[in-house]
């Protein structure tokens, strides 16, 4: 325990000097040459959560698949239905061309088998899982007179708590002879760690809204969902701390991209930052809690559909 604790000390501690440094030195630079500092620690992700800024509310629509590290069994395809609330601000920049905007919000969906219009294939698990949490997302994007084009990174926690509709058990004849009494047997015991209770878990999202006057957006966006079985406060505080450390350094380098070239930060911030999400949530499939040696997640990933209203 000891050991642990030391390591996430010395990793949060290299995360707090990283950003420090960095806004030491965006602030020593004339503002003349750089009429916009990209990242500021005042701005961290996760940090800033005052809920300030125009009101709005997002309705979404997806097509999503689950998937479980250890199960031999496979869960039918699922449609999403989510709603959003929350705060948004955006700033314009150099010649009003660039904008920065800054989303803190609210969620509750529901993801079942029966919101996706195709029947589930014979063998595949239905189930139904109700979401709620809290998220941000940010980014920059490019105006267009009254439209805007605004890529962005999200991510956020939730708590969710799934409703198996089959279990392996139901219908492992079926599909035999891929599938063994002892792999269904072992398959409902997975399946029982989610079962019927609220579960924590993260999400990470990335997508792109067309804005029109500030007023109505339409999204897309796709989603990678991880569900923990259990909470490990200790592990997922390191987990937490070396990705957060790894956005750091991510950060320092898109200001510097942003500061070269203006026009290149919004699509260089989109890429970068997503796919370092990606890359992290393909790592903990197998770990939950990566690096640590921990249970395999329940993990979704979903595309989605939506439209915004802000006020």
């Amino acid at each position: 325990m000891n050991k642990k604790l030391l390591v996430c000390a010395v990793i949060l501690s290299f995360l707090v000097n990283l950003n420090l440094f960095a806004q030491t030195e965006r602030d020593s630079t004339d503002e003349k040459d750089h009429p916009r500092k990209w990242y500021r620690w005042d701005n961290y992700e996760w940090l800033d959560w005052e809920f300030h800024g125009r009101p709005f509310i997002e309705v979404n629509y997806g097509l999503g698949t689950a998937n479980h590290d250890k199960l031999v069994s496979k869960f039918a395809d699922v449609g999403a239905a989510e709603l959003k609330m929350g705060y948004s601000t955006q700033e314009s920049f150099m010649e009003d061309y660039i904008v920065d905007f800054h989303d803190n919000y609210s969620f509750v969906s529901k993801t079942a088998s029966d919101l996706k219009s195709n029947s589930a294939k014979l063998g595949d698990m239905k189930s139904e899982m109700w979401r709620f949490g809290f998220a941000n997302r940010k980014g920059y994007g490019y105006k267009f007179g009254g439209v805007s084009i605004l890529p962005y990174h999200g991510r956020g926690f939730a708590w969710s708590k799934l409703d198996m509709k089959d279990y392996p058990a139901n219908f492992f004849l079926l599909v035999s002879p891929k599938m063994s009494l002892d792999d269904a047997t072992s398959d409902t015991d997975i399946l029982n760690r989610f079962h019927d209770a609220f579960r924590f878990g993260t999400v990470s999202e990335g997508g792109i809204k067309i804005d029109f006057a500030s007023s109505v957006s339409l999204d897309v966006a796709y989603e990678a969902a991880v569900i923990f079985p259990r909470y490990l406060f200790w592990k997922h505080a390191g987990s937490f701390i070396i990705e957060e450390a790894s956005m750091g350094l991510l950060n320092h380098f898109i200001d510097k991209v942003a500061d070269s070239s203006p026009y290149a930060g919004p699509i260089v911030n989109f890429l970068l930052k997503n796919g370092l999400s990606y890359a992290f949530f393909s790592l903990k499939k197998a770990n939950m809690n990566w690096p640590f040696a921990t249970e395999s997640p329940l993990t979704y990933e979903t595309v989605k559909f939506g439209m915004t209203f802000t006020f």
